[in-house]
């Protein structure tokens, strides 16, 4: 028994030992930089011209992406098909891509994004549990696939344009209309797959509006189903892809009505933008840069002027010395040296 007890308290000592070093103890080397009044001023002069330099660079960007909208609501009956033009008033190189924009339809309630079953997208067609609202479950007691507030609620009008430029017509098509790359990669790839087979007697594709609903793997579906922030926001359609759009060209659309936006006093609206290395057109972005960095080049300016008119003398550094906490006796400890 004492060899034993022997053996653990040598066991016991070592890992004392062991925890005795820079790291468990908490004593490693460390530099903490004193802040100088000239120090403060270099690195808000810095990171001033920083900011400037990226938000005058943000600005140029969204002041080169050039942007054409029109409302088209009230230019058609719903459940209709109607024309109308787009003035191309400026040059827009392509890619030129077309969205549509829907004003005062608000995407962000909590009730909205939560309702859908993500079973069901991949592929379970008669998985509605996830699906909290009754009137985006089922339909005449069939389970409605895809079921959910976002799958019903989809944006379901279909645009087609032809161009006109230098007096020649033609319809876009093909690359020019391309529908093929306007969702997530990951959303294509991954997040939503078709029912493969016939559907179940028990499943339908007639939503709670009485309009045929998309299947998952379908682009403008998955567009639709990355909600939107705000209760204005634009959804991308279609890309233009190689045909670019000159200064007094005429873009006719012709829009299928199905969505009603009369219910809840919204706007529809086709948008046509470019894009820069900085993506859309973002001001807003750009102001918040400079202004950031201008407040922090006056911010500088003002401790420069306070520095060299009431100037403040500091404590001399080499005077400064500290031993550390716990290196010596209890006596010691904390105390500066002579």
């Amino acid at each position: 028994w004492s060899c034993g007890a022997m053996e653990e308290e040598s066991d016991l000592i070592k890992k004392r030992r062991l925890a005795r070093n820079t790291i468990w103890q908490q004593q490693l080397c460390s530099w903490r930089p004193i802040v100088t009044p000239c120090c403060l001023s270099s690195i808000f002069t810095t990171v001033g011209i920083l900011y400037v330099i990226t938000g005058a660079a943000i600005l140029n960007a969204a002041e080169n992406t050039i942007e054409v909208s029109k409302q088209y609501d009230g230019l058609c009956q719903l459940n209709t098909t109607c024309s109308f033009t787009v003035d191309i008033k400026e040059d827009m190189d392509s890619p030129v891509y077309f969205y549509y924009k829907l004003v005062n339809f608000y995407q962000n309630h909590r009730s909205y994004v939560m309702d859908f079953d993500i079973d069901q997208l991949q592929g379970e067609v008669e998985d509605i549990d996830s699906c909290t609202m009754d009137a985006a479950r089922k339909n005449e007691g069939k389970s409605i696939y895809p079921c959910g507030l976002i799958a019903n609620s989809f944006f379901n009008d279909i645009f087609s344009a032809t161009l006109t430029s230098g007096g020649t017509t033609m319809a876009l098509s093909g690359s020019d209309w391309d529908g093929s790359d306007i969702s997530w990669e990951s959303d294509r790839e991954t997040k939503f797959k078709n029912f493969s087979g016939t559907l179940p007697d028990s499943v339908t594709r007639i939503g709670s509006e009485g309009n045929e609903l998309p299947l998952p793997t379908d682009q403008d579906f998955q567009v639709w189903f990355r909600v939107a922030g705000l209760p204005r926001f634009n959804k991308l359609y279609r890309k233009i892809g190689t045909t670019s759009l000159k200064a007094g060209d005429v873009l006719t659309v012709t829009v299928q009505n199905n969505f009603d936006v009369s219910e809840f006093d919204g706007e529809k609206h086709v948008f046509l933008s470019t894009v820069s290395g900085m993506g859309g057109r973002n001001v807003f972005l750009g102001a918040c840069y400079l202004t950031t960095g201008l407040i922090c080049l006056l911010y500088a300016l003002a401790m420069g002027l306070k520095r060299y008119f009431c100037p403040r003398t500091l404590g001399q550094m080499k005077y400064y010395e500290w031993t550390g906490l716990g290196l010596g006796p209890k006596s010691q400890r904390g105390r500066r040296s002579p």
